[in-house]
């Protein structure tokens, strides 16, 4: 077969053993990769957003950690399989600046100790309130964001730029998010961070 003596490697993943905060990162470190290599030094936090939600603390270049939220897939869960599932029934898309969606990720990042209280508003907001399933949804979309950012800032350091590593609809909807909070995100499409990433680990292997 040709091409079989090439020197082939793959890249591994992340593993944070911490036993308070155990996390991993597989199939999202090329992008993270990509994306260190386009940012300076001081503290930098990643942010890849996606199903399972990774924020990356990044100093010099150098992961100091990170955190997974399961934003993507509760959104799925809650939206299908639970009392919220007739309130979202019949929404459509909605815009990245929705009120309703930047409204509820301010609520959700000032008191997410609130947080399944400000998910069944959801619900009880289009008993009392007649909100529309389409608000309903950009409600119950910006309340999730919106307790996965307040928790990545949380574990931040002070003064930590936040990067953006996304693309399409969930690029503009997340820059819209950080937006509300006065954050001004770099952002980098996820596409160019992989053929980034590629790049930049191929350089380490083989440099030049």
């Amino acid at each position: 077969m040709p091409d079989t003596n090439r020197d082939i490697r793959i890249l591994p993943g992340l593993a944070q053993r911490s036993q308070d905060a155990p996390d991993v990162i597989r199939g999202e470190e090329t992008q993270l990769l990509g994306a260190i290599s386009q940012l300076g030094n001081g503290s930098h936090l990643i942010c890849m957003p996606g199903t399972h939600s990774k924020w990356v603390r990044v100093t010099g270049g150098i992961v100091d950690g990170f955190s997974t939220f399961m934003t993507g897939e509760l959104f799925d869960v809650i939206a299908k399989h639970s009392i919220l599932s007739h309130a979202v029934a019949d929404a459509g898309a909605f815009a990245n600046d929705d009120p309703a969606f930047l409204s509820a990720v301010a609520k959700a990042v000032k008191n997410p100790a609130l947080a399944t209280n400000l998910i069944f508003t959801v619900r009880s907001g289009q008993l009392l309130h007649g909100l529309s399933a389409d608000d309903a949804k950009a409600r119950l979309s910006g309340t999730l964001i919106g307790l996965e950012i307040a928790g990545a800032l949380a574990t931040a350091k002070p003064g930590s730029g936040v990067c953006l590593v996304a693309s399409g609809g969930l690029a503009a909807l997340y820059q819209s998010a950080l937006s509300a909070l006065d954050l001004t995100p770099v952002t980098i499409d996820a596409d160019e961070a992989v053929r980034l990433g590629l790049a930049a680990a191929a350089n380490a292997i083989w440099p030049a």
